[in-house]
């Protein structure tokens, strides 16, 4: 009898317990939410009474998806008002600056930049006191073009030589050749060799090309006619000498009367 008693304490007991950790913890959790829907309702007021929110600055430079050689193209930053903005181009092994402003105006800032030929170059970036950042901009051919090469006579042994090229060509070697004894005038500062004058320049795509000169025949003999001019040859050093000449068809030798 005394051990059902006591049995019956016990389990009296028990019971009383977890009623009293029940309420407990459910008052925590009233607790807990009372507090949480206190810090939202403080923070809508907050923002109610018009107070400024504080955001992590954006620091970014853009790259442009397409990049056409010989077309400024507008590189932009993202940055607080008041940043250091720099950029350098790594130009025959040096960095030098292209772009660069102290303190920024505007959140966005752009500037342009042009590239003459298509091709990978290297741009290096700093945002504030940070360091560089380097990035490859991919410049393309946007133009649609086919090459071709004509003259025209101007008159009193002036003729203008046009050339289009279809391709970007870096370090091209163009090169006249003129008939043996002919005297050559307006291709100033190219180099003579033999019976050519030659000039080492970069050509752009679908660009136009002119040069004008003026060529004295060598009428020595008994020759009637002198040839002044034979060929036109773009070398853009793939090797291949066969389609070096842009002769055509309608680009015959220039022959000039020697007078009587």
């Amino acid at each position: 009898m005394k051990n059902q008693i006591t049995s019956k304490i016990l389990k009296f007991a028990f019971a009383f317990m977890f009623i009293l950790i029940a309420s407990s913890c459910s008052e925590d959790n009233d607790a807990m939410d009372a507090a949480a829907l206190a810090q939202e309702n403080a923070v809508s007021e907050t923002l109610a009474k018009g107070a400024k929110v504080v955001a992590t600055a954006v620091e970014t430079f853009t790259v442009p998806a397409e990049v056409c050689a010989g077309v400024a193209t507008d590189f932009c930053f993202e940055a607080p008002i008041g940043t250091n903005l720099q950029v350098q181009q790594l130009i025959a092994g040096d960095w030098v600056q292209v772009y660069q402003i102290a303190k920024s105006t505007l959140v966005i800032t752009c500037f342009p930049l042009t590239f003459e030929a298509e091709g990978d170059y290297q741009l290096r970036y700093k945002i504030g006191s940070g360091g560089f950042t380097e990035v490859t901009v991919t410049v393309v051919n946007c133009n649609d073009c086919d090459e071709s090469f004509s003259y025209v006579a101007n008159g009193s042994n002036s003729y203008t030589f046009t050339y289009i090229p279809a391709e970007s060509v870096e370090n091209a070697n163009i090169i006249f050749t003129f008939a043996q004894g002919v005297d050559v005038s307006g291709l100033n500062n190219w180099t003579e060799n033999g019976v050519t004058r030659q000039m080492e320049m970069d050509l752009v795509a679908c660009t136009t090309y002119t040069w004008t000169v003026i060529l004295t025949p060598n009428c020595s003999g008994n020759s009637r006619n002198s040839n002044v001019w034979t060929d036109f040859k773009v070398n853009n050093n793939d090797g291949n000498l066969e389609n070096d000449s842009k002769k055509n068809d309608g680009t015959p030798n220039i022959v000039i009367a020697c007078p009587n």
